[in-house]
C-alpha cells in the first residue's frame, strides 16, 4: 500500500482551520474506486466535483482535535480514505476501548463518475452528486440521499433511508420496517435501498 504523498503524478496539501484537519490528494486517471471507512465516524457529508481532486476535512470536538489523523492512501486502482486518532491516543474515558470512539464529522468531497463505497456503523452518510456507483453500508447510522446520480445501493441493519430524486427506477425494500413513498416518475438512475429494521422514506424532488 502506497500513501498518495509518495506518488511522483499525485501530492497532498494539509493545513489547519481552527478545530478542521483538511487533506486534499489529486488522483490520476488509473484510479477508478474510492473506498471510505467511517468506523469512527458519526457524520458523512459526500458531494462530488468535476475535479481530479479528493478532499477530505475533519473536524472534531473538544481536546481530541489534536490527536485526530487522516489518511488518503492508494492500492491499485483504488483508493482509500479513513479518519481515525494518532496511535498513541487513549481515550480517558474508555483507555481499554479506544476503537469505540465515534466523534468525527468528515466532509468528503470525490471526482465525479467513479466508483464510490461507504461502510460505517453508527455514522450518518449524507450524500449527494455524480457518481458511476455509489455504495453504502451501514448499521444504525441515517442515510440521506438527494438528488444523486448514477446507480446507487444503500443497506442498513437499524438505519432509516431516505431518498429525495426527480426520477428514477428504484427497488425499496424494508424486511421489519415500512416504506413510505411519493410517486417518483421512472428515471434512468437506478437506486436498491435495503434495510432490515429501518424505514424508508422516498420523496421527489420539488
Amino acid at each position: 500500500m502506497k500513501t498518495l504523498l509518495f506518488l511522483p503524478a499525485l501530492f497532498f496539501l494539509v493545513h489547519l482551520q481552527g478545530q478542521k484537519l483538511v487533506k486534499k490528494a489529486f488522483i490520476g486517471p488509473r484510479t477508478e474506486s474510492i473506498q471510505i471507512d467511517a468506523q469512527y465516524c458519526y457524520r458523512i457529508d459526500l458531494t462530488t466535483s468535476p475535479t481530479d481532486e479528493v478532499q477530505v476535512s475533519a473536524s472534531i470536538e473538544g481536546e481530541y482535535a489534536k490527536d485526530l489523523l487522516v489518511s488518503i492512501e492508494e492500492k491499485g486502482t483504488t483508493v482509500l480514505v479513513s479518519a481515525g486518532f494518532q496511535p498513541i491516543f487513549i481515550n480517558p474515558n474508555d483507555k481499554l476501548s479506544a476503537h469505540k470512539v465515534v466523534s468525527i464529522a468528515l466532509q468528503i468531497s470525490v471526482p465525479e463518475y467513479k466508483e464510490v463505497s461507504v461502510f460505517g456503523t453508527n455514522s450518518n452518510v449524507n450524500a449527494t452528486g455524480k457518481y458511476k456507483n455509489l455504495h453504502i453500508t451501514l448499521s444504525d447510522g441515517i442515510c440521506m440521499l438527494e438528488n444523486v446520480s448514477e446507480t446507487v445501493e444503500v443497506a442498513t441493519q437499524k438505519g432509516d433511508i431516505w431518498l429525495t430524486a426527480p426520477s428514477g427506477h428504484i427497488l425499496a425494500e424494508s424486511a421489519y420496517g415500512k416504506v413510505d413513498q411519493e410517486t417518483i416518475p421512472f428515471g434512468d438512475n437506478q437506486f436498491i435501498l435495503k434495510t432490515v429494521e429501518g424505514q424508508i422514506h422516498l420523496k421527489k424532488t420539488k
